[in-house]
């Protein structure tokens, strides 16, 4: 009895032993928060109405680390947060781009208008 008891032993502690080394350090709430300040950066950008599926995205792996970390699978949390932070700054410049394109046609427009009516200015000076 002694003889097995002994090798499930060995088998048992260095499992976990080697399970608690391959997940790394705990990652910091500050490295939560910071993630979750990347998405709210994403959605003050305007991702919600011109990047939502990207940062449905980014909100679906968040809640993926959460999860993880839940279960103290530390590396999956990493892996998770850096596939959240990707997310949500694809988001971020997505939606600032889309945002920049409409600003860029907004102004396109009034420089037309603004030619249009120095054209008709100048007819009208020329004609009086």
């Amino acid at each position: 009895m002694k003889n097995v008891i002994w090798p499930t032993l060995v088998i048992a502690v260095s499992s976990i032993a080697m399970g608690c080394a391959s997940s790394g350090p705990p990652v910091s709430p500050a490295q939560l928060a910071e993630t979750e300040s990347v998405i709210r950066s994403a959605e003050s950008a305007g991702a919600l109405e011109l990047a939502p599926d990207l940062l449905q995205k980014a909100r679906q792996a968040y809640n993926a680390a959460q999860q993880a970390s839940g279960r103290g699978d530390h590396e999956a949390v990493r892996s998770y947060l850096l596939e959240t932070t990707t997310y949500a700054e694809a988001a971020r410049a997505q939606a600032q781009t889309e945002g920049l394109k409409k600003d860029a046609s907004t102004l396109h427009q009034q420089s037309d208008d603004l030619e249009a009516l120095v054209k008709q200015l100048q007819g009208q000076l020329r004609n009086p």
